[in-house]
């Protein structure tokens, strides 16, 4: 922590080479500081979530013990290791061990860990800085926790409280902090983490993410209901508290262990066993045993497991097929497939830390615990399998929907109308030889498309042959014709040369 305050004031700077701090803000040459700003962050993100978790297990520690009419001596002691609880450090008791350790206040201080740095980690820009923002974010509660371990010690001299191991307590408060923050700095900057993974990984994470919360959302109505069923069980339970204290504490604790019920219920779903000492639980077949008298534990359903129980494999499976949908429709081809087992793996991994987290040693009733790594593999077997097959019909009915469109006939085009056909008009002529030929020719321009309209003057006729016109004309001009008086014919010329004009009458030039 030296470097972050360090970071925070202002030194001169050394007129010796080597020592001090460097006009750009480097120690001795060496990587650049953190800045003011930045450094009164970190120091904000490293102590002000667990200052405050401290505060709210005090002001609870107070009440407790001031409700209960106890004495206040070993109050440090009790606050102390109710910080070691919440990060999951089995607490030891009048040589009684209490492993199993509630979800929910461990849940709600990762979430404020990860909101934290992901509003921090908004104003890093290096890498430099966001591995600065993850190590303060771990060495604030590393602290705290060393005070703690300390304060356990001293206090186990006065009451009845021994000191937890060392290395298991800065693990599981390192492991947890580290996740927690992890998430909110990934969060915080998903645009450049998707830049540097492949895109089927990146995939993988929101599908992985809903994926878990639909197996957790199954195992909390499935407790609920059995709550209801077995609603007498619960009522008795609750009324062993002695009145409104005793009947609140039941509540609460009952509350705070809630997640772990839930996991070791979407377990059970998943075809693995969950067991609360002498008592396992299975779709295929129960053991019965002597419970502790929590209210909450009244979900457990009594008898032998059979007939329709393993009707709830369906939801693992049915899980998948929604994970396989899901990945296919973000991301096409074979790296759907490699999204979907990605997905899989994560969500295999997330429930094995669930479980592991949820068990523990419960003193004289055992250990309660669900095999950690077997929900794992059958988690990551169903969503995979079903995940799988769901991605490759996803991806057959989208390339049969495809070739469809390429197979099916293009929409036929209306037949554009023929330009209408403009014909000259032929002046009536004076012999039945002339209005043949003029038929002839009207009834050869009526197959011909006109597609340029000009211009033209009819000038004297030459003695040169003019053109003959056949029908292969694709062409045809149509001329604003002017008559002229025609010069006298040459007895001594040939014969008349064809045109593909009709004949006019001539008219005098009288």
């Amino acid at each position: 922590m030296s470097s972050l305050i360090d970071g925070t004031r202002s030194r001169p700077t050394s007129s010796r080479p080597g020592r001090g701090r460097t006009g750009s803000g480097r120690v001795g040459g060496g990587r650049p500081g953190p800045n003011p700003d930045l450094a009164r962050k970190l120091l904000t993100v490293a102590f002000r979530p667990s200052g405050l978790t401290m505060l709210l297990i005090a002001a609870v520690v107070v009440v407790t013990l001031v409700s209960a009419s106890s004495d206040l001596t070993g109050t440090f002691g009790a606050i102390a290791t109710t910080w070691l609880v919440i990060h999951q450090v089995p607490a030891t008791i009048s040589g009684v061990q209490l492993g199993v350790l509630p979800l929910l206040p461990t849940a709600v201080m990762m979430w404020v860990v990860a909101r934290r740095c992901a509003s921090t980690a908004v104003h890093t820009d290096s890498r430099d800085d966001t591995l600065r923002l993850v190590g303060a974010a771990v060495a604030g509660p590393l602290t705290i926790t060393a005070i703690a371990l300390a304060v356990v010690a001293d206090a186990s001299a006065a009451i009845p409280l021994s000191s937890p191991n060392t290395l298991a307590a800065f693990g599981w408060v390192a492991g947890i902090h580290l996740i927690a923050a992890s998430v909110g700095v990934a969060a915080a900057h998903w645009d450049r983490v998707v830049a540097e993974i492949p895109p089927w990984a990146s995939t993988a994470v929101r599908p992985a993410a809903a994926a878990s919360a639909a197996l957790l959302a199954a195992g909390a109505v499935a407790v609920v209901v059995s709550l209801l069923v077995s609603w007498s069980t619960v009522g008795d339970l609750l009324a062993r508290g002695n009145g409104f204290v005793g009947v609140l504490g039941l509540t609460v604790l009952s509350l705070l262990y809630l997640p772990n019920l839930v996991v070791g219920a979407a377990a059970v779903m998943t075809g693995s066993t969950a067991d609360f000492g002498n008592v396992s639980i299975s779709v295929f077949g129960n053991i019965g045993g002597d419970l502790p008298p929590l209210p909450l534990l009244g979900a457990v359903p009594e008898g032998v497991a059979g007939g329709i129980w393993p009707v709830l494999l369906i939801v693992p499976a049915a899980v998948g097929v929604m994970l396989g949908r899901d990945c296919a429709r973000r991301i096409a081809g074979q790296d759907s497939v490699l999204a979907v087992l990605t997905a899989a793996a994560g969500a295999g991994v997330v429930m094995a830390l669930l479980a592991l987290a949820a068990g523990g040693d419960l003193g004289q009733f055992g250990t309660v615990e669900v095999l950690w790594w077997g929900f794992g593999l059958l988690t990551f077997a169903w969503l995979g399998l079903f995940g799988t097959v769901s991605a490759l019909f996803a991806m057959w009915f989208s390339h049969r929907g495809h070739m469809k469109d390429e197979v099916a006939p293009p929409t036929a085009e209306p037949a554009r109308e023929s330009e209408p056909e403009l014909a000259i008009t032929a002046a009536a002529t004076t012999d039945g030889e002339d209005d043949e030929n003029a038929d002839e020719v009207l009834a050869q321009e009526s197959a011909v498309v006109v597609t340029k309209v000009v211009e033209a003057e009819i000038v004297e006729e030459s003695g040169e042959p003019v053109q003959v016109v056949t029908e292969e004309t694709v062409e045809i001009e149509v001329v604003d014709a002017e008559v002229v008086a025609a010069p006298e014919a040459d007895p001594t010329a040939g014969a008349e040369p064809e045109t593909d004009l009709p004949s006019k009458p001539q008219e005098s030039s009288d």
